[in-house]
């Protein structure tokens, strides 16, 4: 076992100010045999522990000074001693608790002295405070300790791979999920925020790299260097992060809106051409993030490269990508731009509770959606919108073995597809509920007040409504704190002329889908359009099952859509095509595809996929069993002469397909498949000619002469 550590270059800050510490160097040569406890490595996670927030009443841990010591990383050992500044926030505190998980722990001391009656039971150091500490003092604890670090059993923690050492900051599996704790003694929940600074000494042709800045190299008579970052910012501790290995550095300098930013990207020799390419665009993600949400408040922009099996980690300053995703080429952009966007929603406001992972996950995956609309323009945004959309109401209840809401998630499923999916889709539709003007300063504000803290749901719900002024209660209440999703149709319109416009009385009608309340003070855009393709579009309010408002046009509307641009994450999926010329079209997750045999003029098309049982279920000739999993709305303008042919698609349970589809959309025998059709709702529904598609693959029910109106599957007897 290796311990040469040099410890005039340990530096501990106390109040800002450096100081040297000297300490008595045959001790060192005694505290790997001094070990209290060598902990079993198991039961990583423990849902039943206490709130590990709760340690922040008493006592906060202001600045971390990390000094460790790599040897070898084909050893996968470490020694370390980690200088904690502690702040009292009562008064007689008699025992400062820590976690640190799976380690031999040395010694402790407090201000330079030993502390003998400290426990350690390979999860928690508690340490006894002999003398009265008063509040608003402050006190160095120092813990010197070795071991190999431990990792998550599914995601997460410190890592010995491929000649790199480095941590993922969270544990898939573990509770509190950051895992500061797996590599360094700490105070591990998101709401203890400290500065940092890190001393990490290992082999001289390895680079240490950490959050924040680099302040100096220390060269040792041994052949190993010391690596000195300070991150002048406070960051919970799973932000905090190391990576060591051969690394060589690509450097820039990015322009931000109120200063410029270094930009550094620390990666192995043999993927420096293709970190190039990869990394390219890095300024055009700053630049999309700072005009929505303001300007990067970081010392850095700073990425790492390190051969995790696929993913990525925000580390403050220093996140740590998959070096599977340096490609080469921007495949990966997305990726990128998502843990940057954490330098908001994340890093910089944390969330406060496991229960609030959304206002980190969900917030920097929409991110990604913002950055499609500046990059690649309006139809890529809502194509990626409505592909993040689909994916929720197909696969989203299924990997997380039901339908939760954004908020309270199960600590099992913090980092599921509930948080990230349908974070995003909640993200949007409440970015359209208040529209753009209010916002986005709303949310500026947001991040502002609760710069470099912890956030709650609650908390975001009240700056939003305060800062425009408009109550969120129901919004919230149903869209973040429960489950399932409303659905929204229209039910009846009727026209009348006036001398001068035409009145329009419309009435929607709402569904649930897996929620257990009906959605109030909703706010819907409709639009009306004619057959010459005049178009309004106005909004619409209501509570309750039904709600009925009424509009005054200048034209004659003959069709009337529901949000038709997709701005709320309801439960439809739903496509819009303009088709000038015969061929074959797919409407995108609403499966659904046309082929066009005539058109003369241009057609409007928009088809919907409902995910919940159509409004009525009855019809006087059939007397088969209709298929409750949804239904089809095709709507627009069919111009004289249009002549299409429609593919409905199912899914059959005899085909591999059923593992990743809703239960609810598989059929059990293709061969009775049928189409019934209406021409409005509240209509009955009648058999339409029909017929299976010659071709296996397809899985779909072909009918010719398709026309405007609802569809349905149903089995004959």
């Amino acid at each position: 076992m290796y311990l040469s550590v040099d410890m005039n270059f340990f530096i501990l800050v106390r109040k800002g100010k450096p100081m040297t510490r000297n300490l008595i160097i045959p001790l060192i040569a005694l505290i790997l045999f001094l070990s209290v406890y060598i902990p079993v490595k198991d039961n990583l996670s423990n849902p039943l522990s206490p709130d590990p927030n709760t340690r922040t009443d008493t006592f906060d841990v202001v600045h971390y000074t990390i000094s460790l010591t790599v040897p070898d990383i084909k050893d996968e050992q470490v020694y370390g001693i980690v200088d904690l500044q502690i702040h009292p926030l009562i008064n007689d505190i008699d025992t400062i608790t820590l976690d640190l998980f799976g380690f031999s722990v040395d010694s402790i001391w407090i201000e330079n002295e030993t502390i003998h009656g400290f426990s350690y039971d390979g999860r928690l150091i508690r340490v006894p405070v002999r003398d009265e500490i008063q509040s608003k003092s402050s006190v160095v604890l120092s813990v010197f300790y070795h071991g190999t670090p431990s990792r998550d059993p599914a995601w997460g923690g410190f890592y010995f791979k491929d000649n790199v050492a480095y941590n993922m900051g969270v544990g898939m599996r573990s509770y509190p999920h950051g895992v500061g704790r797996y590599w360094y003694p700490c105070v591990d929940n998101f709401v203890d925020r400290a500065t940092y600074d890190y001393f990490i000494r290992v082999p001289e042709n390895y680079t240490a790299v950490c959050p924040g800045v680099l302040q100096k190299t220390y060269k040792h008579q041994d052949s190993t260097v010391t690596w000195h970052w300070y991150l002048e910012d406070n960051i919970p501790t799973y932000l905090s992060s190391v990576a060591i290995s051969e690394y060589e550095i690509i450097r820039d300098t990015l322009q931000g809106i109120e200063r410029e930013i270094p930009l550094s990207v620390y990666i192995r020799p043999d993927l420096k051409m293709k970190a190039d390419s990869s990394f390219s665009e890095i300024g055009k993600y700053l630049a999309v993030l700072e005009n929505y949400f303001g300007a990067y408040r970081w010392q850095r922009v700073g990425y790492v490269g390190v051969p995790f099996s696929g993913g990525a980690m925000e580390h403050a300053t220093n996140i740590a990508i998959s070096e599977s995703t340096i490609t080469g080429n921007l495949r990966f952009e997305t990726l990128y731009l998502h843990e940057l966007a954490h330098s908001w929603f994340g890093n910089m406001v944390t969330c406060r509770t496991s229960g609030d992972m959304w206002l980190n996950e969900g917030w920097a995956s929409y991110c990604e959606a913002l950055f499609i609309k500046e990059k690649y323009g309006k139809g890529k945004f809502i194509d990626y919108v409505r592909d993040n959309h689909y994916k929720v109401l197909m696969y989203t209840h299924i990997r997380d073995n039901g339908m939760h809401a954004v908020y309270g998630i199960p600590k099992e499923l913090t980092y599921g597809s509930t948080v990230y999916d349908k974070g995003s889709d909640v993200v949007h539709t409440l970015r359209n509920y208040l529209g753009d003007d209010q916002f986005f300063p709303a949310v500026k504000k947001y991040l502002n007040e609760y710069a470099f803290n912890d956030a709650s749901t609650e908390d975001l719900k009240n700056i939003l409504g305060d800062q425009t002024k408009t109550n969120l209660d129901d919004f919230f209440k149903s869209w973040i704190y429960s489950p399932g999703f409303t659905h929204f149709s229209i039910d009846t319109f009727m026209v009348s002329r006036n001398e001068n416009s035409y009145d329009v009385d419309v009435v929607i009608e709402q569904k649930l889908r897996g929620a257990d309340e009906l959605y109030n003070s909703n706010r819907l855009e409709i639009t009306f359009m004619d057959e010459n393709w005049n178009r309004k579009t106005l909004f619409f309010r209501f509570s309750g099952r039904k709600g009925e408002n009424h509009f005054e046009l200048p034209f004659k509307p003959t069709i009337v859509l529901l949000d038709v641009e997709e701005k709320v994450s309801d439960a439809i999926t739903g496509y819009t095509r303009v088709i000038t010329n015969p061929g074959n079209y797919d409407f995108d997750l609403s499966f659904f595809r046309q082929s066009v045999n005539q058109v003369k003029d241009s057609a409007l098309i928009r088809v919907e996929y409902h995910w919940v049982t159509p409004d009525t279920i009855k019809s006087k000739d059939f007397n088969g069993k209709f298929l409750k999993n949804g239904y089809w709305s095709v709507n627009g303008i069919f111009p004289e002469g249009y002549d299409a042919t429609g593919y409905f698609k199912y899914f059959s349970k005899q085909s591999r397909q059923p593992v990743y589809v809703d239960s609810t959309l598989l059929v059990d025998d293709p061969e009775r498949l049928v189409i019934l059709f209406r021409e409005q709702p509240g209509q009955a529904w009648r058999q339409i000619p029909s017929e299976k598609s010659n071709k296996k693959s397809q899985n779909e029910i072909v009918v010719k002469h398709v026309s405007s109106g609802d569809y349905i599957m149903g089995q004959i007897k």
